[in-house]
């Protein structure tokens, strides 16, 4: 009996260990199947890419929504005050609706207009006014990063996106992407939770969201689509077409601006259950599912903020 029981445990570790070496395959299959996908089909044309650029940034100019932070970031003349009113925004907008933001973030900016005004004050304040959003540790970072940049930067915010994330504790690659091309105008795309989405469904990625090689590529497709003229109002606009265009379920195809580059709109106009799915063999495939309800999306990112 003894014997049988450590028989049983050597085959049930056997299985266990093929079991993990299958996993593994799998997904070094994903990673070459992606690698592979950077082919003409996933990237965008170049007459494509202008278009893209025209159509979105017409269509952002006559339906944006007029939020606080934009409005600082378009009309303010001073760059690091640009750069910290992004920043404020899109560290509230991490866990937390637009709807629900608006006037913390009023209030916040009425009490500390600049990176000194928030860096003379105490942490205590600090969290007095953030009471309510939750996620404390935000307004932790905030707080931490604006004393660092008055005291070891003069109080001026740094410029390029690289800067910023290696320079300020707590601003990551999109954070930076997009304080740096909204307030200083860098070109240089911002890839959020939305904007994750629309490239995923405008080209037809199927590859598991959230793998390294996966994540670069969408950052890439970004970069090869960003308007060097209007770099910040790009990226805003992608953000925005998420928001409120392209939704996680049953987004409103019959109004965006670029119906005419989507391939997932093309190739399931009969399927509308199906428009922007992701999947694992990219392109056209019977076992489609939808981008909402991929367990490595529902994880909240930087989403519906703009």
């Amino acid at each position: 009996m003894p014997q049988a029981r450590k028989n049983t445990r050597r085959s049930t570790s056997k299985k266990r260990k093929a079991g993990q070496e299958n996993g593994d395959k799998k997904q070094e299959n994903h990673q070459t199947r992606f690698s592979r996908s950077t082919c003409h089909f996933h990237n965008f044309a170049p007459d494509e890419v202008h278009n893209i650029r025209d159509k979105l940034l017409d269509w952002y100019d006559k339906d944006h929504r007029h939020l606080p932070w934009r409005e600082i970031a378009r009309s303010n003349g001073d760059p690091t005050t640009r750069g910290y009113a992004i920043w404020v925004s899109e560290v509230m907008l991490q866990q937390t609706q637009v709807v629900t933001v608006i006037e913390y973030y009023k209030k916040w900016m009425e009490k500390w207009p600049t990176v000194k005004a928030l860096s003379e004050s105490s942490l205590d304040e600090v969290f007095k006014v953030w009471a309510g959003l939750g996620y404390y540790q935000r307004a932790r970072r905030l707080h931490e990063g604006a004393l660092k940049v008055q005291s070891e930067m003069g109080g001026v915010l740094p410029d390029t996106m690289d800067h910023l994330m290696t320079k300020i504790p707590g601003i990551g690659r999109y954070t930076a992407a997009a304080i740096a091309s909204i307030s200083y105008g860098e070109v240089v795309g911002a890839v959020d939770g939305n904007v994750v989405r629309v490239l995923s469904r405008m080209r037809l990625i199927g590859s598991p969201v959230g793998t390294a090689t996966s994540n670069q590529f969408l950052w890439d497709l970004a970069n090869s689509i960003i308007s060097p003229a209007r770099p910040g109002d790009f990226n805003q606009a992608m953000m925005e077409l998420g928001a409120t265009i392209c939704f996680p379920r049953n987004p409103s195809c019959s109004t965006c601006p670029l119906q005419s580059f989507c391939l997932a709109n093309q190739m399931n106009k009969s399927k509308k259950s199906y428009l922007g799915a992701l999947h694992p063999n990219f392109g056209a495939h019977k076992r489609a599912y939808h981008y909402s309800t991929h367990k490595r999306h529902q994880r909240r990112s930087p989403g519906n903020k703009f």
